[in-house]
């Protein structure tokens, strides 16, 4: 395993990528889902979460509901509001990488997974979908099942909810021209 020298990303995710790498293999990126990304994006459930505990617990002290309806519908609003610090937490384990010859996606979170595109096999024009301030998805591979955590409904695989998703998208750009 080595960096490139025209290396930028994180060197502190160059451990978790290193059993997954290839002999002469160099990275040119690395990096993760961006936590303020994905709060934002998946802020629109505690728009839901929040007014509906708010509106249960109402029910339940005006006597509207009993504690038997209390519980699983209070639960429903819990998850909801907890939900995007979930996400976070486990997006936090997966790690995005560009090579000379691949782009990679580890995840070691709750699903353990391990996608790579080589740069031969990936569309021939990369999309970029910002989702505010910068941050936004890199599709790069169409034709994926779409039951992957990092694909859309159509089948393109992306890296997710990353910073600063144009510059990443120029670096794979500049990778796959290589």
């Amino acid at each position: 395993m080595s960096a490139d020298p025209a290396f930028s990303g994180e060197r502190p995710l160059l451990p978790a990528l290193a059993p997954h790498l290839e002999r002469g293999e160099s990275v040119r990126w690395t990096g993760r889902p961006s936590a303020r990304s994905i709060l934002r994006t998946k802020s629109v459930l505690w728009w839901i979460g929040v007014p509906w505990l708010a509106f249960v617990l109402s029910a339940y002290f005006l006597g509207w509901i009993d504690w038997m309806a209390l519980v699983p519908l209070g639960m429903v609003g819990a998850a909801l509001v907890a939900a995007p610090f979930i996400m976070v937490f486990d997006s936090g384990k997966t790690v995005y990488a560009i090579t000379n010859r691949r782009a990679l996606i580890v995840h070691d979170g709750m699903k353990p997974r391990f996608v790579t595109t080589p740069l031969s096999k990936m569309d021939e024009t990369l999309e970029v979908i910002e989702t505010g301030s910068g941050a936004g998805h890199v599709y790069f591979s169409s034709g994926r099942s779409t039951k992957l955590p990092d694909t859309d409904y159509t089948g393109k695989l992306a890296f997710r909810d990353v910073a600063n998703a144009r510059e990443i998208a120029k670096i794979l750009d500049a990778a796959r021209r290589r």
